[in-house]
């Protein structure tokens, strides 16, 4: 996903796309909206992340925490250490899923190797991006100890080691519900006249009860949520490659106690051009769709593949118990020479400001096949008990 956004979508293929879910429609009637969001986002003939801009930064849509300098990747570096001398010291696999530039992973391996640690000789890393395939050649570096794919089916058993997920869970499709009349209906994107419009039908699954039921979910009369199903197959078949490591997943979301209660409301939100809204039937193809992270689900589901829970927190708890202020630069004085170090810290700041990037996003870690061990990411402040 390279080249400026400022070139935005190509328009035949956004009325590629465009044609493509009305096709679908035609042919089958109102689609569920899962189903359209993953025409929108992830459609070879147009989708979001197929397209060939890129989405992340100021010339992007939306800031994520690696756009804040280095001091992000540094500071989740320090926690895969010590993952790594909690699994013995052997070799060590690190998977990063939703990959999508692989910032992250490209900023672990050159921490480690600027600090000379024995775990760079022994790390593989592994990226995982679904639009790989139509990114390839279009300026994505790689190194020598990374490799490339598009699924977790892709990636063999991993022995030792660690899958990472950043802000990937929160753009799976998410099927949408309300309740009406006592009856759970889903939320249907049919088509008439000139525009994409909700409707609601009968649930074309029985899994979203079902989801509704096991978590003790109860949604009010008229009340609006979002359920993904994708992520609790996601987090399942993560956790049913390792045979002795860690699941991290980082992203915005609630402990489902928060995010399904009645205040809270929908979560789907669209990203355009650093702006916020909440219809995704507008810039079809050039707009980023998002929801919330039910991070119980995540856990409950985890447990189907041995995932053990380590903790929970926020990322401002999470980085400052890794010792993220470690990274502050000294700028006593107000000199030209001190403006780059002023301006890190500065992204430094925005990492862990409460109310904002700090408290919204989360960090969720499991285990499998050790102890539980004490991790430093958790030292400031776990809130695993809000799970439940």
């Amino acid at each position: 996903m390279t080249g400026g956004h400022e070139a935005g979508l190509d328009a035949a293929a956004k009325q590629g796309l465009i044609q493509l879910i009305k096709d679908r429609i035609v042919k089958n009637g109102p689609i569920p909206f899962a189903e359209f969001m993953e025409l929108a986002l992830y459609s070879p003939d147009g989708g979001y992340y197929a397209s060939a801009k890129s989405p992340w930064g100021g010339a992007g849509d939306y800031i994520t925490n690696l756009d804040m300098g280095h001091g992000f990747p540094r500071t989740v570096t320090r926690q895969i250490i010590e993952m790594w001398e909690a699994l013995g010291k052997g070799r060590f696999t690190l998977v990063e899923a939703g990959a999508g530039r692989g910032t992250l992973s490209a900023g672990i391996l050159e921490t480690l190797r600027t600090q000379r640690h024995p775990l760079y000789d022994l790390i593989d890393a592994q990226l995982i991006d679904r639009t790989w395939d139509a990114r390839a050649g279009k300026g994505i570096e790689t190194q020598d100890k990374v490799s490339w794919h598009t699924s977790l089916r892709e990636i063999k058993p991993i022995k030792s080691g660690c899958i990472v997920s950043n802000e990937l869970i929160d753009s799976l499709p998410v099927h949408r519900v309300i309740l009406r009349d006592a009856k759970l209906l889903e939320i249907h994107t049919d088509f008439g006249g000139s525009n994409f419009f909700d409707i609601p039908k009968e649930p074309s699954t029985d899994k979203l009860a079902q989801y509704l039921k096991h978590g003790g979910i109860r949604l009010v009369e008229g009340q609006r949520a979002e359920i993904n199903l994708d992520a609790t197959e996601w987090i399942k078949e993560a956790g049913a490659l390792i045979e002795k490591g860690f699941v991290i997943t980082i992203d915005y979301g609630l402990p489902r106690r928060e995010l399904y209660a009645a205040e809270t409301g929908p979560t789907l939100h669209c990203h355009y051009r650093h702006t916020l809204n909440n219809d995704p039937y507008r810039h079809i193809g050039e707009q980023d769709i998002t929801s919330h992270v039910d991070f119980t689900a995540l856990e409950a589901a985890g447990a189907a593949s041995g995932l053990e829970l380590t903790g929970f927190t926020t990322q401002k708890n999470f980085l400052l118990g890794l010792g993220i202020l470690d990274e502050l630069q000294n700028t006593d004085e107000l000199t030209p020479a001190n403006i780059e170090k002023i301006n890190a810290n500065r992204l430094i700041k925005d990492l862990i400001m409460p109310q904002s990037m700090g408290d919204t996003f989360k960090t969720l870690i499991q285990h499998k096949g050790i102890t539980k061990p004490a991790l430093k990411g958790f030292s400031w402040r776990d809130m695993s008990r809000y799970l439940r």
